[in-house]
């Protein structure tokens, strides 16, 4: 059972997109339950302008988000994690430094929308699909009880919100 809110890092490539958003959507999400945070294993300069204009359309605060390296959650003042969800499946587990607090690794892939080749609707419209699956996986995490987040279905339940996406978008 957790005696502190649950502790999530969000991991992608670039941390400006994906492990951004998802960020931003559990702290607002699990209203305190929850404390999230993000990286990327090669950190963008920036935030995409992409997810910046969805995360105003939600009035979040984005003056605390910047593109942060996985390595300082490898550091010894970093936080301790209960999660780690590897939203790339460019990030192999060697790649991973070690995490404090043993945190379960959990894999929801996503198709980056940084990848999207074309105009601004059909880059825009990769986004708000983005934004969709996240908000829907992340809005069943945050009412998950501390108790079942700490039992051994958890890890298993959460994976299989994944394997969702990839099955529709397949």
């Amino acid at each position: 059972m957790f005696h502190r809110p649950i502790h999530v890092l969000f991991l992608a490539e670039r941390n400006s997109s994906r492990s951004i958003l998802a960020e931003a959507l559990l702290n607002r999400l699990g209203a305190g339950r929850f404390e999230a945070y993000s990286a990327g294993v090669t950190p963008a300069v920036a935030i995409s302008p992409y997810a910046i204009a969805l995360l105003h359309r939600i009035n979040y605060n984005i003056q605390t988000l910047v593109p942060k390296g996985i390595e300082a959650f490898g550091a010894a003042d970093a936080p301790e994690l209960d999660f780690v969800f590897r939203l790339s499946h460019h990030l192999p587990q060697g790649r991973l430094p070690q995490f404090k607090g043993n945190p379960r690794l959990i894999d929801w892939f996503l198709p980056d929308p940084e990848d999207v080749m074309g105009s601004p609707a059909m880059i825009a419209t990769a986004y708000a699909d983005l934004f969709g699956a996240l908000c829907s996986r992340i809005e069943t995490l945050s009412q998950m009880s501390p108790a079942f987040l700490a039992g051994e279905a958890a890890p298993d339940r959460l994976e299989r919100m994944g394997e969702a996406y990839i099955r529709l978008a397949a």
